[in-house]
């Protein structure tokens, strides 16, 4: 997902049709310019070189997202509530993180299995949060109050090793501690297949 504003202008898109190494691309309405919907960047035409800024989204089983978000609301067309076709959660892809020009793929049954990744890309330390039963993905950079976190799930929930701090996954808030009230920065990223992740950034480097 992506801010479709560049310059303070609103643009407005549409699917172009035609794939780019094998992903969709888009056209907007204000140029005819081509993008790249992996990269968010435009390919060709008057914006080439443009990207957009990457949003937080996620993806996750509806109840998952209701449950965190409640007071969601769902676009309903003629086909009904998400429409007729119905697609079956599968966990074979990555959570693609990209920051300041550095990339690094975690790949989700990792993850899910670790529940809790404390891990880098590239200069910027990250927090990867993965719940194999609900699905939730959750990224953030692991960094409050001018200190640098790492974090463990005990017993008592998720906490931080450096001041004992009990956090709120889903938000990323301290909920209790010293560091009670503070927030971590959510980082965006990107559900990929593992080979159009590679594709598209070569240069990632991979969790093992």
């Amino acid at each position: 997902m992506h801010d479709r504003r560049i310059d303070g202008r609103t643009h407005t898109f549409g699917n172009q049709g035609a794939l780019f190494m094998n992903a969709m691309t888009w056209w907007d309405h204000e140029t005819d310019s081509i993008w790249s919907q992996p990269w968010g960047m435009a390919i060709d035409g008057a914006l080439k070189g443009v990207t957009l800024d990457l949003i937080p989204a996620g993806m996750v089983p509806w109840a998952t997202w209701l449950k965190e978000h409640p007071e969601t609301e769902v676009l309903k067309t003629s086909g009904g509530l998400f429409g007729t076709r119905r697609e079956r959660f599968t966990e074979g892809y990555v959570i693609g993180v990209t920051l300041g020009g550095h990339a690094t793929a975690f790949p989700f049954p990792a993850a899910a299995r670790e529940r809790v990744i404390n891990g880098h890309v590239g200069p910027f330390p990250v927090v990867v949060f993965a719940d194999e039963e609900t699905k939730a993905v959750h990224v953030y950079l692991r960094k409050a109050s001018e200190q640098e976190l790492e974090f463990d799930l005990t017993k008592d929930g998720l906490v931080d090793r450096q001041t004992g701090s009990r956090w709120d996954p889903a938000r990323g808030l301290a909920v209790e501690g010293p560091l009670e009230g503070q927030s971590l920065q959510q980082v965006p990223y990107i559900t990929s297949f593992d080979w159009a992740w590679e594709d598209f950034y070569p240069h990632s480097e991979n969790y093992d």
